[in-house]
């Protein structure tokens, strides 16, 4: 029995069919993803090709794009995505699910994905779906730097497209990784793992965050000045 889709904004960790009825979900989650300003990198691979994967690293959303980097187009029979970084033509990734493809439900995506793992007809081989894996992007949550996101999409001719997507620490990673210690110690070494687990998910509120961010700030000073 599949899972209700709901559970795309529930479960931190997740592995969803890209359907028409898990689109809205996913599309909340990525656009959390993004929010933060932060730097890109992406991994992809044909999964055919027994070749080390092409890296891009040092990637930003495309704001400078007619449709600031992020385009989004919804009907009743389809639901398409996209994602535009620079630099780069044509850097980017990307969700549809339409119903003429099987993808009106995660169910029936579910369905068609297993029924195609072991077919031996080529031409019932898996075709025009898309898996996703994502961990991070919650309604709430902060930036994590375990964040990511995994794209398997299988075109037509039934050749699946991987694409690996993971998020920099940006310029104020230094003072966030100094926040989080503290803060996880704050309390005395035996609550320091779960507190920084808290931390680095995001749960933290944000007048605690820009406290000990300060705090941070503070810490980094004087190290940088003792070193001089």
């Amino acid at each position: 029995m599949t899972a209700s889709p709901a559970r795309i904004l529930a479960m931190r960790e997740c592995s969803a069919m890209v359907a028409l009825d898990t689109m809205p979900h996913l599309v909340t989650r990525i656009r959390n993803l993004l929010s933060h300003g932060r730097r890109i990198t992406m991994t992809q691979r044909y999964t055919y090709v027994d070749r080390p994967p092409e890296v891009t690293a040092g990637l930003t959303v495309d704001t400078r794009a007619y449709d600031g980097g992020i385009s989004e187009h919804r009907r009743d029979d389809g639901h398409h995505f996209g994602v535009r970084l620079r630099p780069g033509a044509g850097s980017g990734f990307g969700l549809s699910a339409y119903a003429c493809d099987g993808n009106r439900t995660e169910a029936e995506a579910w369905k068609r994905y297993h029924a195609g793992k072991d077919a031996t007809d080529v031409w019932a081989q898996r075709r025009n779906m898309t898996v996703v894996e994502i961990v991070g992007g919650l309604p709430g949550d902060g930036p994590a730097r375990d964040d990511r996101l995994i794209v398997r999409e299988w075109n037509d001719s039934g050749v699946c497209d991987e694409r690996v997507i993971v998020f920099d620490g940006g310029p104020r990673d230094a003072v966030d990784r100094a926040a989080g210690w503290l803060w996880a110690n704050a309390l005395g070494p035996a609550h320091a793992e779960v507190r920084l687990r808290e931390w680095e998910r995001g749960t933290v509120p944000d007048d605690e965050v820009k406290v000990w961010e300060g705090r941070a700030v503070e810490l980094l000073a004087v190290v940088a000045d003792e070193g001089r």
